[in-house]
């Protein structure tokens, strides 16, 4: 971390100041020190450039079993060691999947967001720092915050990301659930696949919230989204059981929850909308709605694609029938008849899900 730092971070405590005694400094960074609030008295170490601006207790245990949990399922997955030329100093911006969807992703968010260069960013649920990076390469002051410090999975792998990007952001350890930083501190906040590994996605927002500045945004890609016809519990048995068996955090909202908590926390949503949908004309965007099952099928198509249409009808009616069954049926239309606007991305995100693109600003 560098000094000006302390200008943004605040004890997660109290909310008071801190003040930085430094033991170690390296490439012009504090490597070793001790954070100390002046108000509550509490200390933070910094450890390798990291601030860890957490409280140890009941809350955190369960995000230090988690950061356990995403070096082990690395290893699980045989992806943990650093290897030369390694992949991570190329992401998202790497000819793979799945960073091939991430980095389209992405770069409809850089379309969307506009950035001048001039705002102060925080990478919430940043992994190693690969956005961070992104955002300092555009001139950006950012700020780093994960639960894992690992240096081959975690925020400790940023620096070998940063020299080699030539580029610096500053890591932080700390929980999304109690963010340590001073309300308005930042122009955006930037998410990647990290609202659904929190515990409670309402608390999680509204710490966004005061971080942000008035008028400040909320972008978050790559998060998962699912039918209201879909059971919560069976989707995460059928596809996060590795990563929950190591201890990692695996929620499965609905476009209903994201949007309420989003309201719980006075963030207004301006785009929800799923990424698949945000490269279509109206025409393609139709096709792919009754394809999934989320509007009806064209009568015409009938008389031309009978197969087609009857395919398109029985998904049509499966769906809503799942969701009558779940009890969710009526509470969809309701947020369906108050999304007019954006009637079609809302009708896929409620009845089929998908991957969700979102933005919201702080009123």
């Amino acid at each position: 971390m560098k000094s000006e730092l302390t200008e943004l971070i605040c004890c997660p405590q109290c909310g008071g100041s801190l003040q930085i005694e430094t033991t170690e400094t390296k490439d012009g960074e504090i490597w070793e020190g001790t954070l100390t609030c002046a108000p509550c008295a509490a200390a933070y170490p910094v450890q390798k450039g990291l601030p860890h601006l957490h409280l140890n207790d009941e809350s955190w245990a369960s995000k230090a079993v988690e950061a356990e949990g995403w070096v082990t399922y690395h290893k699980n997955l045989g992806i943990y060691e650093i290897v030369e030329d390694s992949v991570d100093l190329q992401i998202p911006y790497y000819p793979e999947e799945p960073w091939i969807g991430v980095a389209r992703s992405f770069d409809l968010a850089l379309a969307e967001l506009k950035l001048t260069g001039e705002e102060t960013i925080l990478d919430l649920g940043a992994g190693r720092g690969w956005a961070a990076k992104e955002f300092a390469k555009r001139g950006c002051r950012v700020v780093a915050l994960d639960v894992v410090s690992d240096e081959n999975v975690g925020l400790g792998r940023a620096k070998a990301i940063m020299d080699h990007a030539g580029v610096y952001f500053d890591r932080l350890i700390g929980d999304g659930e109690r963010l340590p930083f001073f309300e308005g501190s930042f122009d955006l906040v930037f998410c990647a696949a990290a609202l659904h590994h929190s515990s409670n996605l309402p608390l999680f927002l509204e710490n966004i919230g005061k971080v942000l500045k008035r008028d400040g945004r909320l972008c978050a890609i790559n998060e998962p989204c699912i039918s209201v016809a879909n059971n919560e519990q069976k989707t995460l048995a059928r596809d996060a059981t590795a990563e929950m068996d190591v201890g990692i955090n695996e929620t499965r909202p609905n476009i209903i929850g994201y949007e309420q908590a989003l309201r719980h926390a006075g963030l207004h949503p301006v785009k929800l909308a799923p990424a698949r949908s945000m490269t279509l004309d109206k025409t393609a965007l139709q096709a792919l709605s009754r394809h999934l099952g989320a509007k009806p099928p064209k009568l015409a198509t009938f008389i031309h694609a009978p197969q087609q249409f009857l395919r398109q009808l029985g998904k049509f009616i499966a769906i809503r029938s799942l969701a009558i069954s779940n009890g969710a049926y009526f509470q969809a239309r309701q947020f369906a008849a108050a999304h007019q606007e954006n009637e079609v991305e809302t009708a896929i995100l409620l009845w089929s899900g998908g991957e969700l693109f979102l933005t919201a600003h702080k009123q």
